[in-house]
């Protein structure tokens, strides 16, 4: 038997059912967001447009909700500007969003080779000139008001390409941060986004007391870090209270000849990728403790969001399905968010699946990379559910809101086979329906964007009945749930309640009566169990709707005729 409670699906609290996942209260990291960079090496017209940084840090319907931005700190300050329009339109459009600036090379003429790319070591003689240079450009980009979070010392310091590069050694790294850290100003510095994650960059500083001190966290990419043993806790950072960062990973094996595969959403090479390797990656790197993790380039053909490169069949700017699928983790897993232990039963010891737990809210992240879908999966929390939704991506949805049933501290969803999904629980006690109140009689699909947010309620209070209404209102949709109560003297045996819906309302489902019509003023007929209505009883129905901006309540309620007043 099912009511529904805030849009979703909830069962009465009859017998508990045995969970397949059960999430505990063992804490472990807190979470600073995921990411991706702004173009590195381009001008800039090759910048993100507004509405480009828009959709990937924005957190409404069809937005990723990336909450941390890396850009460059390029050697040459006339560069510095490039970035700054898409920076600030991404702190606009997002919540808590975080800055990260990543030098590849100091200027040349602070290096041993004198040149910008190929490696080369910073003079020791001039460890204080690039402080400086650190320190200017983010009093620069505060000037034009943009905050820079997180400065690095360093991309990669164990990496010398052709292209702009600089080499340090761990002990190097240490030095740097011991001596001349503190001269960066009003940003926290990372240390040392080392190819592998080589913890050889890293330990050093966390080693040096005052070195520590003198940054904010550890960082390094994913290229080769699982096969080196890196993709794993790092006990020494957490020993000293350093979030891990993962700071960079590109991979896109799936390009074939250059076919225009990127630009379908239901390639499934594309999708495989995505699911196995990208997807895979986060989940391990949060079950690893790390608190973030930051993708290359957010707009590419192979990201989140398409560049128009004719080869590879993307539209410059439409979300594509590695977008959609990051989203499940970036949108709904915000900063300040903390993960927590579970435990899975046998029925889905195959899903790889993360809990967080933060602002209300119980989100988990759920990846189901094998064949067979896991149908009627129940989710335990260690509290209770008032509200909830249930977002689906696959080779063949982006985003799709699913149903999902609550009851108690319960969830109960379809995982479907070769998907990533994200269950969000709203924690509190939702109205309990009667355990004999039928459910729906069409499924309701919940909005994927909002968290319900309750609306007044409108409460007749004399006459021969009185009616109390309790919405439940999002972007287009909203539940709502009626009590009639008679006032009278006399019994009821059987009754309709008429109401006026609001402008734009159409009811899509409903309990505990019939609905007809589904616009403008509706009747509600009684079913068998309630017909009956002794003097001073009461039901509860209710319903499920669209809206097309107005979620007030109903008005003009009469039972059998008789106004509510």
């Amino acid at each position: 038997m099912l009511a529904t409670v805030a849009g979703v699906l909830t069962a009465p609290p009859l017998a508990a059912a045995t969970p397949d996942i059960t999430v505990g209260t063992t804490t472990h990291q807190t979470v600073d967001g995921f990411g991706a960079a702004t173009p590195i090496f381009s001008g800039s017209s090759a910048q993100w447009t507004t509405a480009e940084a828009q959709t990937l840090t924005g957190t409404g319907p069809g937005q990723l909700g990336l909450s941390i931005v890396r850009t460059v700190v390029s050697p040459e300050q006339s560069e510095w500007s490039w970035p700054v329009a898409s920076l600030k339109a991404a702190e606009a459009a997002g919540s808590d969003v975080k800055i990260l600036a990543s030098p590849w090379t100091a200027p040349a003429s602070f290096k041993t080779n004198n040149n910008r790319v190929g490696g080369g070591k910073l003079r020791t003689d001039y460890y204080d000139d690039y402080a400086a240079h650190l320190n200017s450009y983010v009093q620069y980009m505060k000037a034009q008001g943009v905050t820079i979070d997180v400065t690095s010392i360093q991309n990669e310091p164990d990496w010398h390409p052709d292209y702009d590069s600089m080499d340090w050694s761990g002990t190097e790294l240490a030095t740097f941060a011991r001596n001349n850290g503190a001269a960066v100003k009003d940003t926290k510095l990372l240390t040392a986004e080392s190819l592998r994650f080589n913890r050889a960059y890293t330990d050093p500083t966390l080693q040096d007391a005052t070195a520590r001190n003198n940054i904010g966290y550890v960082g390094g990419h994913l290229y080769d870090a699982e096969n080196s043993g890196n993709l794993s806790p790092y006990p020494l950072a957490t020993q000293y209270g350093k979030n891990q960062w993962m700071t960079e990973w590109n991979l896109h094996e799936a390009d074939g000849n250059g076919a225009a595969i990127w630009g379908d959403p239901a390639n499934a090479a594309v999708w495989n990728e995505t699911l196995d390797r990208i997807m895979l990656s986060v989940h391990k790197s949060m079950d690893a403790g790390w608190s973030a993790y930051i993708w290359w380039y957010g707009r590419r053909f192979y990201s989140f969001v398409g560049d128009g490169e004719s080869q590879y069949g993307t539209v410059k700017g439409a979300v594509l399905k590695r977008g959609h699928a990051f989203a499940q983790y970036s949108r709904y897993v915000r900063p300040g968010d903390q993960r927590v232990g579970l435990s899975k039963g046998s029925r889905a010891s195959g899903l790889d699946v993360t809990a967080y737990r933060g602002r209300g809210k119980v989100t988990l992240v759920i990846l189901n990379r094998s064949g067979n879908a896991v149908d009627d999966a129940v989710v335990q929390v260690p509290q209770g559910v008032s509200a909830a939704q249930y977002v689906v991506t696959s080779q063949n949805q982006a985003a799709a809101s699913q149903p999902v049933s609550v009851s108690g501290g319960q969830a109960t969803v379809d995982v479907p086979a070769r998907s990533i999904s994200t269950l969000v629980l709203t924690e509190g006690s939702g109205p309990t329906p009667s355990p004999t109140t039928p459910g729906p009689t069409t499924s309701a699909t919940p909005s994927p964007s909002v968290t319900p947010t309750p609306t007044a309620s409108s409460s007749p209070t004399t006459g021969a009945c009185r009616v109390t209404s309790s919405v439940n209102a999002w972007n287009n949709g909203l539940v709502n749930s009626l009590t009639i109560t008679n006032t009278g003297k006399a019994a009821l045996s059987g009754w309709s309640l008429r109401f006026a819906l609001g402008s734009g309302q159409t009811i899509t489902s409903g309990w505990g009566a019939t609905f007809s019509p589904t616009t403008g003023t509706v009747t509600a007929t009684n079913v068998a169990y309630n017909a009956s209505l002794p003097p001073g009883g009461s039901t509860t129905i209710g319903y499920q709707a669209t809206h097309t901006g107005n979620g007030a309540a109903p008005t003009a309620f009469a039972l059998n005729g008789a106004a509510c007043s």
